[in-house]
């Protein structure tokens, strides 16, 4: 098959090239910084160009482009878009709807929307691991393995600007207090009904003008929606992350390898940010327990860096998730919690229980291996039923 891969600067993109390339697909890679900056229409004809230019059978992205969909349609080929990050507002448009579409996305609950808007195009794929990240990572520094030792360790942001962002009056609102509550109502207790419990509209609203976000018309898309998961999911978020680091680093040794400032929360050890190839491969290899905490934007879907700690053969205690729960055996393969006080809980026992740790690794790792390679996945999308009934 002939693949335009268009590139927008994601790190798993060459994986992905290189593995579409071994399985004996031509791969020409197509940079999307590339397409002229004069409009959606442009950008569309570049595009048909390039496929045309190369003979192409279908386009391929990482994450989902409304101009993409547009192009494949006009020059009547397919367009595979495998989902990695959520929200992505611009799936409930018109373009999605295209025959010519062909969309992967890891969380069911996201699935079930999109058929509700009659998106047919969609369907079902887990996210990949690769054990080669370990591989590589050691390849390049065998002896900084040791560097990364430790009991328990979490890897990557706990908040960002954007998460915690408050306006100077928003304190001052009536509502203030609410959304306080709210969050805290909601840290640690997962379900989709949970999100969106006790969230009205005058609560939409305050959300809206507190963090002064101005949201496009994504058509299908409804306005709470929209500002539930991309705003207030990613405040929950921010608050479970801050507090299970705090709580975890007053009970263990924990160390914290983050570029969030943490500096009003001393107890927490924050040693920086690291490179997610060369040095977080080891700490999830090093590290006897791996703490890692969902996005609640994703809301039922098996997040991609639990599959990496498990690929790198490290041990993980995440969040519960309806996907994980249905693909992967409880304290078997994987070990979830429920709430704060079970994460510590279970952070406790396993550091205690070496030898059952030990075997969930290698259960896990088996299980991702064989299961969740990028080749396994990257097959089963393109021999995906076309037509139609596509995603059914």
């Amino acid at each position: 098959m002939r693949i335009l891969f268009c590139e927008w600067g994601f790190a798993n993109e060459g994986i992905i090239e290189n593995t579409l390339r071994d399985m004996g697909h031509f791969v020409r890679v197509f940079r999307m910084d590339e397409l002229p900056q004069d409009g959606i229409e442009a950008e569309v004809n570049c595009l048909v160009h390039a496929a045309s230019d190369f003979h192409a059978e279908i386009y391929f992205t990482i994450d989902y482009f409304t101009n993409m969909a547009m192009a494949a349609k006009k020059i009547g080929i397919l367009y595979y878009s495998w989902l990695f990050h959520l929200p992505q507002w611009n799936l409930y448009s018109y373009q999605a709807q295209s025959p010519f579409n062909r969309i992967f996305v890891f969380d069911k609950m996201l699935l079930k929307d999109l058929r509700q808007h009659n998106i047919n195009t969609a369907q079902y794929l887990s996210l990949p691991a690769d054990k080669q990240i370990l591989e590589n990572a050691l390849r390049g520094a065998a002896t900084k393995r040791y560097k990364y030792q430790g009991e328990v360790s979490y890897v990557g942001d706990v908040f960002s600007k954007s998460s915690t962002r408050i306006l100077p009056s928003a304190k001052e609102d009536e509502r203030f207090p609410k959304l306080v509550e709210l969050i805290k109502e909601k840290r640690f207790s997962y379900g989709n009904e949970t999100l969106y419990r006790g969230v009205d509209e005058d609560m939409v609203d305050f959300l809206a003008k507190e963090t002064d976000n101005d949201k496009g018309n994504f058509f299908f898309a409804e306005r709470k929606d929209i500002i539930v998961q991309s705003v207030l999911a990613r405040k929950i978020t921010a608050e479970e992350r801050k507090l299970a680091c705090r709580m975890l680093a007053r009970k263990f040794d924990f160390k914290l390898y983050s570029d969030s400032n943490m500096e009003r929360y001393p107890e927490v050890n924050n040693l920086g940010a690291i490179d997610p190839l060369k040095d977080a491969p080891l700490v999830y290899n090093q590290s006897k327990v791996n703490v890692y905490v969902t996005p609640r934007c994703i809301r039922s879907g098996i997040p991609e860096r639990v599959l990496e700690i498990i690929a790198c053969q490290g041990f993980v205690i995440t969040n519960y998730q309806e996907d994980l729960a249905a693909e992967f055996e409880e304290d078997k393969e994987i070990v979830m919690y429920r709430s704060l006080e079970e994460l510590l809980e279970k952070t406790e026992y396993y550091l205690q229980h070496d030898s059952e740790r030990t075997e969930i690794i290698r259960a896990g790792y088996e299980k991702v291996i064989r299961e969740y390679n990028y080749a396994t996945k990257l097959r089963k999308m393109l021999d995906a039923k076309s037509g139609s009934n596509f995603g059914f």
